[in-house]
């Protein structure tokens, strides 16, 4: 070559196909001349999948629950996450992590000078209460959920820009066993029970942070002030959501294995040791064998869902000393209402010393499984539970019994499913006749809070047939002799009607017999007056009772009673009364009329006989009409003295116009 020649080499390569993205390619040129040789050289780089004259950043975010930074199987990938990107301070654009947490900027400028970029990373939903929930892992500086210091080479492809999360626990739901947005979480002393300040930890917004849909929660405390000395007793406080949905305070269902009121959980002494829920990670302190919250089917206060509340912790290896990972913590829903329940039984009457059985079934509406569920059965004063009667979805199941209360507790009830529990009841021999109505209902096993509303099913006590009530029996008989005892050859009248003041009511058969069963139940040691009248309208016409009308016996209970009517057919004399047959005004009858008052009674001596005395009105007075009748009766009366039968009068009135006159109302002088 002559001095000042130039020569240009152009060639194409192939890169291989199994190299990933982001593995720098370096084409080194050596050149060499003259003997003995001289040489020179000059290399050029470039990243696979970058692009000449711009550069790519790439990473992923995900819950590292092994802490080895590196995307294992099973570990949740977080999607949804935004991934800001600043030059010099000042945001350029924005990413969201896709379904496998990844995110990706491409046709970035390349770095000059003293620029750099920095990553910022945000959860979904975040606001100034979240806490920042991991350290960035890359080969730049890193910080909580930031990676500063980037140097963006030309035809660079950057990858592992990651952001592996390290909550210390998530706050979940202790029934529905899911995250718990909204609750808020604050790190106190223990001795004093005071907040820490904020200077306490790296990110100062763990001190009453709120936690988002993924119910993640951690604090990186620093002990860089007096107020949180390294090796001190520190209690987590959580409290619920702002509403009516969960119960304020610690979960009663799965109470803090550490507390307020206990030693502190010593978090130093925790890696490896037995108390080490993963003891292959030698540097953590776990609570809990899962990142994820105890599934439905691990039981409450198992070593499933241990958590701790009090910790002691130090600053001698942060975070493995200073911080406890898996360590979930749950809170109670509110559980009123979430269950449905039913009482039946097919009975509505019994009597003493029948078995009653009832019918419970309780239903799921929680959309979570329930677990702690206790049914409570309340009986009635007086009635038993029969032992070994009760069955449990088809199952022998006994309750515990105190008081008047069965007891069958620490049920579970999956979503949506119904249980029924069948039991027979005895009703005691001391029950008195009337209602009684059995109460259940669900309540949960720990704290005792109605998980249901109150169910029942009501019997009526009766009177047993055989020995409590009195049967009445009896006959309506034609009495011929009319001396008020049933003789031989005196038939019955049919179809007589015969009540009681309770409304009950027979009547009797072709025979003239009639029977009630249970007409009474008398009271226990003294018995019952019991009465009994005969309507005598249904007797056939013509008949007269020759008995009372109304009997009244003494009833007892289990004990019959007989009461019998009689009956006569009687001779009906009648007469027939008007305004003309009196003095105008009077009560006296006119003398042509008087020889008939004798005449009515020599018929009358004849016979046994009724007298229907009538009276036809027309404009008369009301008043006189009754005088009148009152003055014939009396007489009557007193002419038939003599004789030994006693006379029965009917006396009815009839008005021709439907009713006596109406008078006008003229005033009384003097009234107002």
């Amino acid at each position: 070559m002559q001095p000042g020649q130039s020569i240009d080499v152009r060639f194409r390569t192939q890169i291989a196909a199994g190299l990933t993205a982001g593995t720098t390619l370096t084409n080194t040129g050596v050149v060499t001349w003259n003997t003995p040789q001289q040489s020179a050289s000059a290399s050029a780089s470039i990243d696979v999948g970058g692009t000449p004259g711009s550069g790519m950043l790439n990473g992923t975010v995900w819950h590292d629950a092994n802490f080895n930074k590196t995307v294992d199987t099973g570990e949740p990938l977080l999607q949804g996450w935004t991934v800001g990107l600043h030059l010099n301070g000042v945001l350029l654009q924005s990413v969201v992590t896709d379904v496998n947490g990844v995110y990706h900027f491409a046709g970035i400028a390349p770095t000059n000078g003293t620029d750099r970029y920095e990553l910022r990373f945000r959860a979904p939903g975040a606001g100034p209460n979240t806490a920042k929930l991991g350290k960035a892992d890359s080969a730049f500086t890193n910080n909580l959920q930031q990676i500063t210091d980037i140097v963006l080479p030309s035809g660079s492809n950057l990858q592992n820009l990651n952001l592996p999360i390290a909550p210390n626990g998530v706050v979940y739901n202790s029934a529905a066993r899911t995250p718990v947005v909204g609750a808020t979480l604050t790190l106190l002393n223990a001795g004093s029970a005071s907040p820490l300040p904020a200077a306490c930890f790296d990110d100062p917004a763990q001190q009453g942070q709120i936690t988002l849909g993924n119910g993640y929660y951690k604090f990186d405390i620093n002990f860089s002030d007096p107020a949180c000395p390294s090796g001190g007793d520190y209690l987590i406080a959580v409290t619920a959501p702002p509403g009516t949905s969960y119960v304020a305070g610690y979960s009663q269902m799965i109470p803090p294995t550490s507390n307020a009121s206990t030693a502190a959980f010593s978090v130093p002494t925790c890696p490896g040791s037995v108390n080490d829920a993963i003891p292959g990670t030698a540097l953590f302190c776990e609570a809990q064998p899962s990142e994820f919250p105890p599934a439905a089917s691990i039981a409450p206060r198992s070593a499933g869902t241990a958590y701790y509340a009090r910790l002691r912790l130090d600053g001698s290896r942060i975070p493995g000393t200073s911080q406890i990972f898996n360590n979930h913590i749950p809170l109670d829903p509110q559980l009123a209402g979430s269950v449905a329940i039913s009482k039946t039984t097919p009975l509505l009457n019994v009597t003493r010393g029948q078995q009653v059985p009832y019918t419970i079934t309780v239903n799921n509406i929680a959309e979570a499984m329930l677990r702690d569920v206790t049914i409570v059965d309340r009986i009635p004063a007086g009635f038993s539970y029969v032992k070994h009667s009760a069955l449990l979805d088809g199952v022998q199941t006994e309750p515990s019994l105190a008081g008047n209360e069965l007891r069958w507790s620490g049920l579970t009830i999956a979503d949506d499913q119904a249980r029924t529990l069948k039991l027979l009841l005895i009703v005691g021999a001391g029950v008195t006749e009337s209602e009684y109505v059995n109460r259940a209902q669900a309540v949960n096993t720990v704290n005792g809070n109605a998980m249901s509303g109150e169910a029942t099913a009501t019997v009526r006590v009766t009177a047993d047939p055989t020995f409590d009530c009195t049967d009445v029996t009896g006959e309506v008989f034609n009495d011929a002799n009319r001396n008020g005892i049933q003789d031989d050859g005196e038939k019955g009248l049919a179809g007589v009607r015969v009540v009681t003041p309770t409304g009950l009511e027979a009547t009797t058969d072709q025979y003239g017999r009639y029977h009630i069963t249970c007409a009474i139940t008398p009271y226990e040691g003294r018995g019952s007056n019991f009465v009994m009248k005969l309507d005598d309208r249904t007797l056939p016409s013509g008949y007269r009772m020759t008995t009372n009308q109304i009997q009244i016996q003494r009833a007892t209970r289990g004990k019959a009673l007989q009461l019998n009517f009689g009956a006569s057919l009687y001779r009906v004399v009648a007469i027939d009364l008007s305004d003309a047959v009196f003095e105008p005004g009077t009560t006296e009858i006119r003398v042509q009329w008087r020889p008939r008052l004798n005449t009515l009674l020599e018929e009358l001596r004849k016979s046994p006989s009724v007298l229907r005395l009538s009276y036809i009105a027309d404009t008369e007075d009301a008043a006189l009409v009754d005088r009148r009748m009152e003055a014939i009766k009396r007489q009557l009366t007193k002419d038939a003295a003599s004789d030994s039968r006693a006379l029965t009068i009917e006396p009815e009135v009839f008005w021709r116009l439907g009713g006596p006159p109406k008078r006008p109302n003229v005033p009384v002088p003097g009234s107002k």
